[in-house]
């Protein structure tokens, strides 16, 4: 494990050396926490949209949620924004298959946020939302899903940039 977690840290300092990956992570990292309180109340913003309105309704949403709830969607945000980075990293270098994982994960995290009753609006709109109030946690496990598939994501990527030259097996006589 601790293998893994410095191979982490290595492809997250190779990856975040280049500085557009810092504006990458936080403005994905900052969308994906906008969206949130966006979704909640996009009949009021729909009736009367303004800027002033959507920025209060973002400002105000950490404070109108729980603890966890808001803990939660931060950490959907924050690991959706290093996963989009090393996706685009990973990407520019030509291994393309590795950003689907971490779509995955994202869309989780968005489809269903950390606050089980706004995942009830988003999810009704697909028909699960019933499905919520069968769950022990009222959806929150939702949320530990999503985080749970970006970090993998994470460990899955930073394999892939770590991962630079493949190195075959030599045979018995053969010399490099």
């Amino acid at each position: 494990m601790m293998r893994r977690l410095r191979e982490v840290g290595r492809a997250l300092k190779m990856v975040y050396a280049q500085k557009q990956y810092y504006l990458y992570s936080l403005t994905f990292a900052f969308l994906v926490f906008s969206l949130n309180p966006l979704l909640r109340n996009y009949r009021l913003l729909k009736a009367e949209f303004s800027l002033p309105l959507a920025l209060r309704l973002i400002i105000a949403s950490p404070m109108t949620s729980e603890t966890l709830s808001v803990l939660m969607l931060f950490c959907l945000s924050v690991l959706s924004g290093m996963v989009l980075s090393l996706s685009l990293f990973v990407i520019k270098r030509q291994i393309s298959q590795s950003a689907n994982v971490g779509l995955i994960g994202t869309l989780i995290g968005i489809a269903a946020p950390a606050c089980p009753s706004c995942a009830l609006g988003l999810l009704g709109a697909f028909s699960v939302g019933g499905l919520l109030t069968f769950l022990p946690f009222k959806g929150k496990e939702l949320g530990v899903l999503g985080i749970i598939l970006l970090l993998f994501s994470l460990f899955y990527l930073s394999r892939k940039i770590e991962t630079t030259v493949c190195s075959l097996p030599i045979k018995k006589g053969e010399e490099r």
